[in-house]
This record gives C-alpha cells, sequence and structure tokens, in this order.
C-alpha cells in the first residue's frame, strides 16, 4: 500500500508538471554526441525578470526528477525554500557507462570522467547562459550515481553546495578517497556546503551499510559553520523506494533552513537571549546570508519583524523601537508598522507631541478596509489624552509656586502691621 501511494505521487507529479518542463539538447564534444535534458522552470519564471533561481541537477531524468520537481514546488510554495529550476540528464541508455569506477580504486573510468567533465564543463555553463540560474547548486544521485555525485567534492572549490545522495552505494574505496579530499579545507572557503546521504540498513548489504556509516562519521566529526554533514539510518523503511521518497523532503529542509522564516526552535537557540540591536542585527543578517548563499532578494518577512518585536519593545525601555521602526520603513515604506514603531518609540519617551506625529502617519497608510484601523486609531487618542495631561503637569507647578509667593507675601505683611 505504502509503494502504490508513493506510485501515484510520481503519476500525479508527472501529470502536474508536464506542462513546466522543457526538453533541450546538448551538443557535447565530451560524450561526442547530443545529450537530452529536462528543465523544470517554476512558476511566473517568464514573468519575474529580476529573479535567479537555484538549480537542481538529477542525475536521471525520470522518478528521480519527477520527485525532485515535486518537492521543489511544495517547498517554494509553502515559503520553505526558493523556487528552484531542476535539471534531469537522459541517462536512460547510458546510466552505467556515465557513473562507472575502477572496482579496484572507485576511481572514474575513462566513461566516467567524460561525463564528470560534461557537468562540469558544458552543461553548467550551458545552464548559467541560458537560464536565470543563482550560484546556489545541488546535485542529487541515487545508489550508484549518489556514490558519483560525491566525486566533485574533490574540486578546490566544489562546483556543487549542496549533494543530496539517496541510498548511495559507496564502493569500496570510497572512505578512503573521501578522506583524501580533505573536506576540512572547505571551512577556509566563504561559502556553504550541505551534505545529506540516507540508507536503511534493512535494505543493504552489511558491507554497504559499513561505508555509510564509516563515511558518515567521517564527516559529521567536522565542526564548522559552512560545513552541513547528515547521514539519515531510516531504522524502520520498508524498502528503498521508500528512502528515497523520504530523501529528498529531508534533505530539502536542512538545505533550505535559513531560507525560511524563523522557526520557533532558531528563536530560542539564537535569538531569545539577544539584546534589542543585536537581534535587529541578527535579522538583517539572516536576510543578507540568503541572498548571499542562495541569490535570492527576499524582502524581510513581517513574521519575522514580528518574532523579535517583543525583544526590541521589552527590552532597555524601548529605546530601540527607533531602529527597528526605519528599518521597517526602508523595507516597507508603504505599511504602517514602521511609522507605528517610530511612534511607540516616541510614546514611551514621553514626546507625545511625535508619537502622535507618527502614529497618524501610520495611521494614513492604512486601508480604511483594515478591521485594525479602528483599533489602531486608539493609539492616536491615548497619546493625545496623555499630551493634554502632560501639558497640565507642566502648569499646575507654576500655579502652584505663585500661589505660595502670594502667600509668604501676605504673611510679610501681616508681619510689619503687627510691628
Amino acid at each position: 500500500m505504502r509503494h502504490l501511494s508513493i506510485f501515484l505521487v510520481f503519476c500525479l507529479s508527472l501529470s502536474a508538471f508536464s506542462q513546466k518542463i522543457i526538453t533541450k539538447s546538448i551538443d557535447s564534444k565530451e560524450l561526442k554526441k547530443n545529450r537530452n535534458i529536462k528543465v523544470y522552470l517554476p512558476k511566473n519564471y517568464d514573468k519575474d525578470l529580476n529573479t535567479n533561481y537555484p538549480v537542481a541537477i538529477v542525475l536521471g531524468d525520470e522518478y528521480l526528477f519527477d520527485l525532485c520537481v515535486g518537492n521543489a514546488k511544495l517547498f517554494a510554495n509553502a515559503d520553505k525554500a526558493p523556487k528552484q529550476i531542476v535539471v534531469g540528464i537522459d541517462m536512460k541508455s547510458t546510466f552505467v557507462k556515465d557513473i562507472s569506477i575502477v572496482p579496484a580504486t572507485n576511481l572514474l573510468t575513462t566513461n566516467g570522467i567524460h561525463f564528470y567533465n560534461f557537468i562540469k564543463h558544458e552543461l553548467i555553463p550551458y545552464l548559467e547562459g541560458s537560464f536565470k540560474t543563482s550560484p546556489f547548486m545541488t546535485i542529487i544521485g541515487e545508489g550508484k550515481g549518489a556514490n558519483f555525485a560525491t566525486h566533485f567534492l574533490k574540486e578546490p572549490e566544489p562546483v556543487f553546495n549542496a549533494y543530496i545522495c539517496a541510498t548511495p552505494e559507496f564502493a569500496n574505496y570510497s572512505p578512503e578517497i573521501i578522506k583524501s579530499y580533505s573536506l576540512k579545507r572547505l571551512e577556509t572557503i566563504d561559502n556553504t556546503y550541505f551534505i545529506y546521504a540516507s540508507n536503511t540498513k534493512e535494505q543493504t548489504t552489511s558491507d554497504l551499510f559499513g561505508r555509510f556509516s564509516e563515511i558518515g562519521t567521517y564527516l559529521t566529526s567536522f565542526e564548522a559553520e559552512n560545513l552541513n554533514f547528515t547521514f539519515d539510518k531510516f531504522e524502520n523503511s520498508p524498502g528503498f523506494l521508500s528512502t528515497i521518497a523520504e530523501t529528498i523532503p529531508r534533505a530539502m529542509t536542512q538545505i533550505f533552513a535559513l531560507y525560511s522564516k524563523i522557526s520557533k526552535s532558531e528563536f530560542e537557540k539564537n535569538i531569545k537571549e539577544l539584546e534589542p540591536l543585536e537581534a535587529i542585527k541578527y535579522l538583517e543578517n539572516k536576510y543578507l546570508d540568503i541572498q548571499y548563499l542562495y541569490g535570492s532578494n527576499l524582502n524581510v518577512r513581517l513574521d519575522d519583524v514580528y518574532a523579535i518585536e517583543g525583544i526590541v519593545m521589552d527590552k532597555q525601555d524601548g529605546d530601540y523601537l527607533r531602529v527597528l521602526g526605519d528599518f521597517v520603513s526602508i523595507k516597507y515604506p508603504d505599511l504602517h508598522l514602521g511609522d507605528y514603531y517610530v511612534g511607540k518609540y516616541y510614546e514611551l519617551g514621553k514626546d507625545y507631541e511625535k508619537a502622535d506625529f507618527y502614529y497618524k502617519a501610520a495611521y494614513g497608510k492604512m486601508n480604511l478596509s483594515d478591521p485594525n484601523t479602528n483599533a489602531f486609531y486608539e493609539n492616536i487618542k491615548r497619546v493625545n489624552d496623555l499630551l493634554e495631561n502632560q501639558k497640565l503637569e507642566e502648569d499646575t507647578p507654576i500655579e502652584e509656586e505663585e500661589q505660595e509667593e502670594e502667600e509668604e507675601q501676605e504673611e510679610e505683611n501681616d508681619d510689619n502691621e503687627d510691628n
């Protein structure tokens, strides 16, 4: 029943995305013939002229490609990942030759080297020249294809940011070869890298699972902020198909964790104890990092502004609400929220005239059909009442002082009369 459900997902994916997939043919000097690719272009690709998209290259253009396309759309629609271009390489009749290795050494065969060079020197430049791509690239393989994908790690500066290895069939010398790449060197490169691999002990040989575990232990021992290695062992998976189906969304969750809006765990771990200015800088840096890593020029989400709002408002007497207000006004000049924060800043500082000015500016930007307008107007009424009270308080000491002086003068006059 589980397999039937997954098969239906594949069929639905194929139907849903057929109109968004184009086929291209690349004249390859490395392969000495044309090689076809499928390219999934996300919704509104042609209309959005200013957006560049991360690229996911799939070793194969069949079920694994369909699964990646389905998850790419799902994650983008849920705002858990940027929209992606997904590319599947036609390997139906050439798979074994394309990813072939020398068994005694796990080095690529001549055919494997040509396919490797095709991806690096022909396919990627073609994609960069033909489509609106960002620098963030992922390679996805299954079984022996996953083993092949790890060979790209040997590059002085790896071609790919992310490697998704579903049920990898690592060869005899794979652990030694991967260790020879000295991946700790990646800590010094100003970029971020992800390896997500999955396997199930029940559905593979002990030798394959042993190599999988050895490589996983080695890679996950690195402690560096820009290196993210996860080796998932699916204990109760009923088969390879189920493992592969779970691998793609799990991998994407980790690869695009930075892109997602601030979660409860991110807030508790990274933000909760920050001072107001630090929290604002954290939010600003989060979106700069998103743009740098994924190439996505994403505006700051309002949900993320609300996530730090309490820290800025409650700590240090709200002294940094002005900074938050200016920050939001730059990002959303037509929205009332920035002016509201500045108004709140002046209200807490008891400068009610300026608070009134900014609250009114905020109110003027609100749509009258917004059900919150009446409630928001209470801010204006409140600071006007406070302003009147403040003026009364300022006048009262003067009147009292004059009255005291008059009483003292009367007392002096009385004393003079007595004398």
